[in-house]
């Protein structure tokens, strides 16, 4: 199994491999089945979800609308349900595309959307709920120099980030079929360098990612699969080993992911389905199995 250690240096990594079909076990990851049930759907407000997350209490989630909209955040529930609507003073939606929650209970908006990878604008919003003030990080790719670069370059665009121990993680969506690339931003406010720390040799567009409670496991969503990673919670870095993996719907973007509780993942997508994906078991391939893992 391939090992990833996300650390202050770039891990070398294989190279690229590009499985036949749906089969996830190239990458080093147990091909599994989830269930996944339609839950709700977005209030007529969130018309092209891009996120989600916790929301201020249990059962309730934060979601935006994708680049141009509102500088609004929509808080629901599993329904779709509209409990509250939060305008985030000094910020601007240029291209929203990922939420997450900081150690302390802050609301992290990923305004770093770069289809044509031109911008020199990239932030993160940081909302204190309580206080209702806004920080902002800004950040530039230590690795881009040109805007935007040849088009064999262009992996300078992200939809997915976390945050873990004072730093975010932003992993890129590329439209090569080069790895993706991740970085990491230290949480602080003011001018910071994104620097790249990991590749990962996977395939799609990631579009979302999320750590569960404890981050002990790293979910990143893209286009036609949901790969689920191993995380070291006890290291200062981000540590992450493939785990699991299962093919999810094509032809719908699917742009936001959470975790629920224990295996439970909850997914947005821009046509305004939520839907609730379960790990069931994994895939019966008729091989022998050689190792056992944890569910």
């Amino acid at each position: 199994m391939i090992k990833l250690s996300i650390i202050a240096g770039l891990t070398a990594m294989t190279s690229l491999v590009s499985p036949a079909g749906k089969d996830c076990t190239g990458f080093g990851f147990q091909e599994v089945v989830y269930t996944f049930k339609q839950t709700g759907t977005m209030p007529p407000q969130v018309n092209e979800s891009s996120s989600i997350t916790h929301g201020s209490a249990k059962d309730l989630f934060y979601t935006n609308n994708d680049s141009g909209g509102k500088p609004v955040v929509y808080e629901i529930d599993k329904k779709g349900t509209l409990k509250d609507s939060i305008v985030i003073p000094d910020a601007n939606n240029i291209d929203w595309e990922d939420l997450t929650r900081d150690g302390s209970g802050n609301l992290c908006i990923g305004d770093f959307g770069n289809n044509n990878n031109k911008r020199k604008n990239l932030r993160i919003y940081k909302y204190n709920p309580v206080s209702k003030t806004t920080d902002i990080v800004f950040f530039a790719y230590e690795d881009q120099e040109s805007f935007p670069p040849l088009k064999g370059e262009r992996d300078f665009d992200c939809e997915a980030f976390v945050w873990y121990k004072n730093n975010f993680y932003l992993f890129s969506k590329n439209r090569t079929s080069n790895p993706v690339k991740v970085y990491m931003v230290p949480d602080e406010s003011g001018e910071q360098v994104a620097k790249k720390v990991a590749e990962i040799p996977l395939e799609g567009m990631i579009t979302s990612a999320a750590l569960n409670k404890d981050n002990t496991q790293l979910a990143l969503l893209s286009y036609g699969r949901i790969y689920i990673f191993k995380s070291e919670n006890q290291k200062e870095h981000l540590s992450l080993t493939p785990q699991y993996c299962t093919p999810f719907a094509m032809g719908i973007q699917s742009e936001g992911l959470e975790y629920l509780e224990g295996n439970k993942l909850l997914i947005s997508n821009e046509q305004g389905d939520i839907i609730e994906a379960e790990l069931s078991k994994p895939k019966d391939t008729g091989k022998t199995k050689t190792s056992s893992q944890k569910k």
